[in-house]
């Protein structure tokens, strides 16, 4: 496989070049051999680029740490000098492409400009996007319209002004092991469409932790929703999806009613709630532990609700022909 360097093409990687033309011609050459464009330490400041298929960027950022200091936005880093485009890496189209070990900065700029775009062009795309750190972008850090058989694995995702992960439309894809923090609306806008989110850690996220709305065939597992401002997981007008094995800590507190709760669901059909865990906050509980809302063929059974909630734990309105049992509260 064909190995390049971003800096033979005459990227500098300082933080006050721009080094948009030497991208550019690295991954025009990387391309020819379906090769992969190596990015060593640096701050390499670009404007949005058009990224082709078959390529993988590749790094070692290293970030970590709950800061927004240079340390924890990792060392190989890819820094946004404008925002008028839909986003800084924007994958329409792309098939086989590798995003790796990146950090995507959008310094907040433009009016709605997103870390990652991909939308198919009428076949699987299998991208995958790994071990990235994905932050301050005017949309979301993923936007996911309409897509076909991706990954997105041990990123971090956070202070986005939208939505951390944005799965518009979808199927065969995996948001797996990753961090999702801090974002303006929910931290996973779960759209319809075959798509697992398993073992990641939501947290903070100003409307939310996962919102399913309009959605079938979503597998919600093994999760960590913490302390986002509102549901931990929301799921409306939803069909034949399943959500088990969660941990739901302290979520819903910016919120009152019934969007004040840990797991909502409402106007949905065939859903199955098992096995999750509810609990309140460090300092505080929401209203609610679960609501279920005018659902129809629902499972919602040995869930435990440990001190939830300030008022009523389980709140069950307008359902039909769904089996409610074994639930703790």
């Amino acid at each position: 496989m064909l190995y390049l360097n971003i800096q033979d093409f005459g990227a500098k990687g300082d933080g006050r070049t721009d080094d948009t033309a030497a991208l550019i011609k690295g991954l025009e050459a990387v391309a020819k051999e379906n090769g992969t464009l190596y990015f060593p330490k640096g701050n390499y400041m670009i404007h949005p680029v058009k990224v082709p298929s078959h390529v993988t960027l590749m790094g070692n950022s290293a970030w970590g740490g709950a800061s927004s200091d240079s340390a924890s936005l990792g060392h190989t880093r890819l820094t946004a000098l404008s925002g008028d485009a839909r986003a800084l890496l924007d994958l329409d189209k792309c098939i086989g492409t590798r995003i790796i070990g990146l950090t995507l900065d959008g310094q907040n700029l433009g009016k709605e400009l997103h870390g990652v775009y991909s939308c198919h062009g009428g076949v699987e795309q299998n991208n995958c996007y790994e071990d990235c750190m994905i932050c301050n972008f005017t949309g979301s850090g993923l936007k996911m319209d309409w897509v076909w058989v991706f990954a997105i694995r041990r990123c971090r995702i956070c202070n986005n002004r939208l939505y951390g992960v944005d799965v518009d439309r979808g199927y065969d894809g995996w948001v797996v092991d990753n961090r999702i923090e801090g974002n303006g609306l929910w931290g996973i806008n779960a759209g319809p469409g075959m798509v697992c989110y398993t073992a990641n850690t939501i947290l903070s996220n100003k409307e939310g932790g996962l919102l399913a709305d309009d959605t079938q065939n979503v597998n919600i597992t093994g999760n960590s929703f913490v302390e986002n401002g509102g549901p931990g997981i929301a799921i409306r007008h939803s069909r034949a999806s399943a959500v088990s094995g969660n941990s739901l800590q302290g979520n819903g507190l910016q919120k009152s009613g019934l969007d004040s709760c840990g797991l909502q669901m409402q106007d949905s059909t065939g859903i199955s709630v098992m096995g999750n865990v509810l609990s309140g906050g460090r300092n505080q509980s929401p209203e609610h532990g679960i609501v279920a809302q005018r659902l129809s063929g629902c499972t919602i059974c040995a869930n435990t609700l440990f001190r939830s909630s300030t008022g009523e734990a389980l709140v069950t309105e307008g359902n039909l022909d769904c089996a409610v049992s074994g639930n703790m509260c």
